[in-house]
């Protein structure tokens, strides 16, 4: 069990009633059900607190798409693969940033971003469905949080969240403005993200599938056009071997008809993220 920190007023306040009352049901544990034998310092609202608090300042310093038709979109894709995760119950928010290299990332607290460019290289939903499970397996994981702990130990408590170490605070957001990502993360983890992206794609009625083609197609991008994905594989590590074991886990599914790949509403969108690239 993790020491518990009282969050100040103003961050407590932000939460909306969904995390409070789906908080209540879990444990105090920081753990969401993966990752049990972990170390994680920061609990679940102290995460969407600080989800809240880097979201806004994010928004201050990148073009996001507010078009709601291309927004609504990633968002209901979003959150159908969201809801048949552990942290289903708690609000997440998925967002489309103005920017034509391939990219999308995850930061702590239930918030997703993914770039015009990426919509617009993924062939059809199957792929983007797969980059979304993966992303959403990294907040489900809760890899961020523990990745600051690793590095800052129970600063992270202390200091960002309790408003005491904004210069702690400005690295962070600086490696996220950055590189597109709070941290690089290990192969063990962007593995586990695999894994759990594939279970949480066939919950949701997707196509696993379209995982190990939006990998093929970045390796494929990667040789080609280096400098079109270079941010996402400085934070992403992507290799053969990840592929193969992708299509292992797939292959553990039992059969199931139905499975979507293929949306002509998401080639309407894949054609309007054009103008933002």
């Amino acid at each position: 069990m993790r020491p518990q920190a009282s969050l100040p007023t103003p961050l407590r306040a932000a939460l909306s009633a969904a995390l409070v009352l789906a908080a209540a049901g879990l444990s105090s544990c920081a753990t969401s059900g993966v990752n049990q034998g972990d170390v994680n310092l920061v609990s679940l609202e102290e995460e969407w607190a600080l989800g809240q608090k880097l979201e806004a300042d994010i928004a201050r310093q990148v073009r996001l798409v507010d078009d709601r038709s291309i927004v609504g979109y990633v968002d209901a894709l979003g959150q159908r693969i969201v809801r048949q995760t552990e942290l289903g119950r708690l609000p997440w928010e998925f967002h489309v940033v103005a920017d034509g290299e391939v990219n999308a990332f995850n930061i702590p607290g239930g918030h997703v971003y993914v770039n015009t460019g990426l919509i617009a290289a993924a062939g059809d939903v199957g792929e983007l469905a797969g980059v979304l499970a993966h992303e959403i397996s990294h907040g489900v994981a809760r890899h961020g949080t523990e990745q600051l702990t690793r590095v800052y130990g129970l600063n992270i408590v202390a200091g960002v969240l309790l408003g005491n170490d904004p210069q702690t605070y400005e690295r962070i957001l600086a490696q996220i403005l950055g590189t597109g990502a709070i941290a690089r993360f290990s192969r063990s983890a962007e593995r586990e993200a695999d894994d759990l992206g594939v279970r949480f794609m066939w919950e949701a009625g997707y196509d696993p599938n379209g995982m190990v083609r939006m990998f093929e197609g970045l390796l494929s991008r990667r040789r080609g056009q280096p400098s079109s994905v270079d941010k996402f594989f400085a934070t992403h590590p992507l290799t053969e071997e990840r592929i193969r074991a992708t299509r292992a886990e797939i292959a553990k599914l039992p059969a199931k008809s139905g499975l979507i790949s293929r949306d002509a509403a998401y080639q309407s969108v894949r054609g309007e993220v054009g103008r933002y690239n």
